[in-house]
This record gives C-alpha cells, structure tokens and sequence, in this order.
C-alpha cells in the first residue's frame, strides 16, 4: 500500500479536522441532522459548468422521482448515463450531488441523468433498487424527447449508488432494449453480507467516523444480504451482465470487493476498465478542486466513459 501525495494528504488532513470532514454520517445524530452535515459538506466543492443542466422528473414505482439531466454540446442524440448518488443509502440527494455529477459530466463529455431515488429508514430494501431500475427504463423510452441515443445509455453510481447500479444492472441484463450498455461502479460497495474494517492508513490517519452498519440496518431491514441484488458481488453467473468500468480508491475497506468482482466479471467474458484510484481514499469524487491526484482520477474516469460509452454499436442492446 502506497502513501499519499503530499498535497492530497495536506488537503486530506484540514479535511478530517473539521467539523464536516466525513459529512457526518456516522454517531448518533438523527438522520435529518445527518443528511443536513452530508449535504453541507458537499456542498464546498464548487459546480463547474456541465453543458445544459435541467430538472427533470422521471417515473417511479411509488410517484415522480426527483432527476437533473446535464447534457454536453453533442451533434445528434448523446450517449447517457443514469446516475445514483452515495450516502450509505440514508443520506444524498440530487442537489446535494451536484458537483460530483458536474464534474463527471464535465470529464467524460457525455450526458448524465442524476436520480433520486426512495430512502430507509422511510422506505427500505427494495424501494431504492426499484426506483433504480424504473429510472433506466424510463430513459431509455424518453430517450428520443431528452436528447439521449437509446442505445447508449448505461447505468452509474459511487459507492452505496454504486451498489444500486451493479444492481440494476442485474436485474435488467435481460431486458432487450432496456438493458444498460454499459455499468460504472465507482467505489461501490458490493457485498453487503458485512461491512469489513478500514485498511491500515499508510499516513496514520484515523479513519472518518462510521455509521455504515447502522445504515445497512436500515436499508436492509433484516433482507437476505446473500440476495444477489444485495450483493451484487455473489451474483452465481456474472455472464451477460453490461461492460462495465470500475474506479476504486486505494485506502478504502471496500476496494477489494471492486477489484473481486472486476475478476469475476472478466472471467464470465465481461469486458472491464478498471481504474485503480492510487494514493485516494473513499469520496474522492468531490474533491478534484481542492487537490491535484483526485482530479487525475476523475479525468481518467470520464476518459474511460466516454470510451465504453462512444465505442457502443449503434442499434439494439442485446444480452
């Protein structure tokens, strides 16, 4: 395991030692005050431009479900992907969002449809997946009237999102038209069966403070965490899914499960890019203005995207 870049650790360390630097989603707060600290603390980062930004609101199992659509400049109809947002399934929401999404959109120059989906502990296992999966259907049947190539929409997510996207991925690998081209786990969480303990910290950090299990509880409520919409990680025959790019981090607990899956994947004839986020820890995604290597890693991020995305014969998805 590798240290940090000098001014990534730098930026890392006045991180931790504000009030805000996890985002507070851990400790005992209720998970109003919770979600409120998360928001804040997304909300330093600054949101660059991302083409045309508009408020959308996409059809879900149980109503409306809150989308932001940010389209680049695209001669014709644009690949796209639907997107969900982290926050240990409890916290985020699509304003809260914003500048991971802008700046992903930004990188890969192709269309991004964020979605918010239903959350524990209101609405638990599988309110979220459901919403997920009604998301990608609804826009690649409205693909035409919001400027995307219906043959070149995937699906996306950074960590607990990231779990929902490999999810849905899944779910609809049969699905004709409506399968996803392609899956883009950003250090997703994907086996869900228990939350492992934080790698040792090259640099002696302590880790941030940790919520996730009490999370889990909630979204979970006591569902088979061996399901393979869970855990997508135990999936029993990985063929047929979407190509996928996975982007991990190298100091977080979760990585070994992305680099597992990205093996099983390319051993049931999956095509995978994998991206391994040297030197970065979990978040990463939201802090490429304060510091040189995250914003590497977004880059090559889009870069990989745009590449899967492009590269996407022009017809039917087919299983």
């Amino acid at each position: 395991m590798t240290g940090r870049d000098p001014e990534y650790l730098a930026f890392l360390r006045r991180r931790r030692a504000e009030p805000a630097g996890d985002g507070g989603a851990g400790g005992g707060e209720s998970v109003q005050d919770a979600r409120r600290a998360h928001a804040a603390d997304l909300a330093r980062s600054p949101r660059p431009p991302a083409g045309d930004v508009t408020d959308l609101a996409a059809d879900g199992p149980a109503g409306p479900l809150p989308a932001r659509l940010y389209r680049p400049a695209w001669d014709g109809p644009a690949p796209a992907l639907v997107y969900l947002h982290g926050g240990g399934w409890v916290l985020g929401d699509v304003d809260s969002y914003d500048p991971v999404v802008r700046a992903l959109a930004a990188a890969s120059g192709v269309a991004w449809l964020s979605v918010g989906y239903r959350r524990p502990p209101e609405d638990p296992f599988p309110a979220a997946l459901e919403d997920t999966v009604a998301a990608v259907r609804w826009t690649v049947r409205n693909a035409a009237r919001l400027g995307l190539d219906p043959h070149r929409i995937g699906v996306a997510g950074d960590s607990a999102g990231g779990q929902l996207a490999a999810a849905a991925a899944g779910a609809l690998r049969a699905a004709g038209p409506d399968r996803p081209a392609l899956q883009v786990l950003l250090y997703p969480a994907l086996d869900l069966r228990e939350m492992p303990p934080p790698l040792p910290d090259p640099d002696g950090l302590a880790p941030p403070r940790d919520g996730v299990d009490r999370a889990l509880r909630a979204y979970l409520r006591g569902t088979d965490r061996t399901r393979p919409d869970v855990s997508p990680l135990l999936d029993p025959d990985p063929a047929g899914l979407p190509p996928a790019v996975i982007a991990t981090a190298e100091h977080d607990r979760l990585r070994p499960q992305a680099e597992r899956h990205a093996a099983r994947l390319r051993a049931a004839g999956v095509p995978v890019t994998l991206i391994a986020g040297t030197g970065l820890d979990h978040g990463f995604l939201g802090w490429g203005a304060f510091a040189r290597r995250p914003a590497e890693a977004v880059a090559e991020i889009g870069a990989a995207v745009h590449r899967a995305l492009t590269a996407v014969p022009d017809g039917p998805a087919t299983a």
